[in-house]
């Protein structure tokens, strides 16, 4: 889905990302673990194109990304970030259908396409018509949820999206989200800090620490088998017990 070679970041005289040369898998759910300030995010907003890298290529779904076509392959990537990151002045309903309306969308494929998703992700009819203050946190993050599938998406990029939320709210959107996934067998691409969600979403998990690829590939080999002591105490800081 996405090939990436030798891509970088700085900003200023830091350097976020350093050349990266990664693959992520068409189908595959894939986890970017690591510290505050690793590169994980960093790392996702190149992906999206919301960063542009400073070197290297990156090629979505076999295209290359270029300023001429980025907007136009960004309508097949959906976009989640913490506490849905909705605009307050529009209803939940009119937040999940804006790229669709501004895309030309007809009123009521609009309408059945939001129905749609409010049933798969177990967002109330009721809180359609609601504003983004008027909704619960856990129901905010199911909305962004909804706008970033609204296109169906070949690919659905995910920012900490339950970092904000309180235990029990967010174990059970882990549980829907992972449904949904599976559902639509999309790929995911996840930034969390977070272990015990890496272990629960990832089918791969890659590990950053100053903005590099520590190690990859699943967290059960990745705990039991860490490649070196910022892996082994990255893992220890969370008491992860087993996986």
């Amino acid at each position: 889905m996405f090939s990436l070679k030798n891509v970088s970041k700085s900003f200023g005289k830091m350097q976020v990302l350093k050349p990266t040369t990664v693959q992520f898998r068409t189908g595959e759910s894939t986890v970017l673990i690591g510290p505050s300030g690793c590169g994980k995010s960093t790392l996702l907003r190149i992906l999206v194109g919301l960063i542009a890298p400073d070197s290297g290529t990156i090629e979505f779904d076999g295209t290359q990304l270029t300023i001429k076509n980025i907007e136009k392959l960004r309508q097949r990537m959906g976009y989640v970030i913490q506490d849905g990151g909705l605009f307050p002045h529009l209803t939940a309903r009119q937040n999940i259908g804006l790229l669709a309306s501004h895309l030309g969308w007809d009123k009521d494929k609009v309408r059945a396409r939001v129905d749609e998703l409010a049933e798969l992700t177990r967002l109330s009819v009721e809180a359609l018509d609601r504003y983004p203050a008027q909704l619960s946190g856990g129901q905010r993050q199911r909305v962004g949820i909804m706008r970033a599938l609204v296109l169906d998406p070949a690919v659905i990029l995910l920012d900490e999206p339950m970092g904000a939320l309180d235990p029990l709210v967010r174990f059970d959107l882990q549980e829907d989200l992972r449904k949904i996934f599976r559902t639509l067998g999309k790929t995911a691409i996840m930034v969390t800090h977070d272990m015990g969600e890496a272990a629960f979403f990832g089918d791969r998990v890659m590990m950053l620490g100053e903005g590099e690829i520590v190690q990859e590939g699943r967290l059960d080999e990745m705990i039991s088998n860490p490649i070196n002591a910022y892996v082994a105490r990255f893992i220890n800081a969370q008491r992860i017990p087993t996986v």
